[in-house]
C-alpha cells in the first residue's frame, strides 16, 4: 500500500455569467483588469454591464471594448436629476452607432418622493418605446413598482423581453412579469437573514426563469466581509439558490446561462456561451 499522501482535486468551476453588474464604476478603476483575470481565474466568462447615465456612456463603451463583457445603455430613474431632455436621442444615436445589448438599466423607483413618480413614468416610457423600435430586450430597475412596470409592459405592447434586476416582488407579481416574457435577477439580497419572504418566493419561482446577478459594486451579500461586491458573489448566490430548489450549482449556473442567452440572443454583440 503506498504511503503517498492522496491528491483529492476540485471539480472544475462552471462558466458563469454576471447578469447585471457595474464593472464601469468607479470603484474598480484601480484594478479592473487584475481582477477580471481573478474572475476568469474562478470560471466568469462575461458580464453584462448597464448603463445608467448619458455622461457614463463613453466610458462603459470603452471599457467593453475587446472583453466577453456586453453593454446595455440605459437612464436609470435614481439619477433623474443628472438626465436632460436630449438624452433620449441621444440613446436613439448610441443605438444607431454603437451595439448595446439592451436598453437598461431603466425602470420605476417608487421608493424616491412621489414628486419625481410622474417624470420617471414618461421617462421610462420612451425607453420602452425606444427598444421596441430597435427590438432589444431591456433591463429594468423596479422598486416598489412591479405592478406598475407590468402595466406599462402591457400598455406599450412591448414583446422583446429582458430582465428584471434584483427581483424582490411577490410570487403572483414574478410570474406576471415572466408571463409577459421576463427573467428574474436574483442577487445578494438573498443572503440576508431578513430575506425570509424573498427566499420563499425564490422557492415557488420556477429556476428557468431566474438569472444570477450581482449589482457589484452595490448590493453586498451578507456573507461578503468587503466593501465593495464582487461579480465572484455569483457562485455563493448560486449555491444560495441550488439550496432552495433542491438543485445542483451546476445546474442552476446553466440555467442561469440558457436564460441570459435567451433573452440577449437576438443582440449582435452578445457572444452565447
Amino acid at each position: 500500500m503506498s504511503t503517498e499522501s492522496a491528491v483529492i482535486q476540485a471539480p472544475p468551476l462552471p462558466s458563469w455569467v454576471d447578469s447585471h453588474c457595474h464593472f464601469d464604476f468607479a470603484q474598480f478603476d484601480q484594478d479592473r483588469e487584475t481582477h477580471w483575470q481573478y474572475l476568469q481565474s474562478m470560471g466568469c466568462a462575461g458580464l453584462i454591464i448597464p448603463g445608467v447615465t448619458a455622461a457614463t456612456w463613453p466610458k462603459l463603451i470603452q471599457i467593453c471594448a475587446n472583453k466577453p463583457w456586453s453593454y446595455a445603455l440605459g437612464l436609470h430613474p435614481y439619477f433623474l436629476d443628472q438626465h436632460q431632455p436630449d438624452h433620449i436621442e441621444q440613446l436613439q444615436q448610441m443605438c444607431h452607432t454603437h451595439t448595446p445589448v439592451a436598453i437598461g438599466e431603466f425602470g420605476l423607483d417608487f421608493a424616491l418622493p412621489p414628486s419625481t413618480f410622474l417624470a420617471q413614468r414618461n421617462l421610462c416610457e420612451q425607453q420602452f418605446k425606444l427598444a421596441k423600435q430597435h427590438q432589444l430586450p431591456v433591463i429594468l430597475h423596479a422598486r416598489k413598482a412591479y405592478d406598475e412596470i407590468a402595466a406599462m409592459i402591457r400598455r406599450t405592447h412591448f414583446q422583446q423581453g429582458g430582465i428584471v434586476h434584483a427581483f424582490s416582488g411577490s410570487v403572483q407579481q414574478g410570474h406576471a412579469l415572466i408571463k409577459l416574457g421576463f427573467k428574474l435577477g436574483i442577487g445578494g439580497a438573498i443572503s440576508h437573514k431578513r430575506a425570509i419572504k424573498l427566499r420563499t418566493t425564490v422557492m415557488q419561482l420556477p429556476l428557468e426563469s431566474l438569472v444570477l446577478e450581482t449589482d457589484a459594486p452595490d448590493m453586498t451579500p451578507a456573507f461578503l466581509a468587503t466593501k465593495r461586491n464582487s461579480p465572484i458573489s455569483i457562485l455563493l448566490i448560486a449555491h444560495i439558490v441550488a439550496s432552495l430548489h433542491k438543485r445542483s450549482l451546476n445546474d442552476v449556473i446553466a440555467c442561469s446561462n440558457h436564460s441570459i442567452n435567451q433573452v440577449l440572443s437576438a443582440s449582435v454583440r452578445y457572444q452565447l456561451l
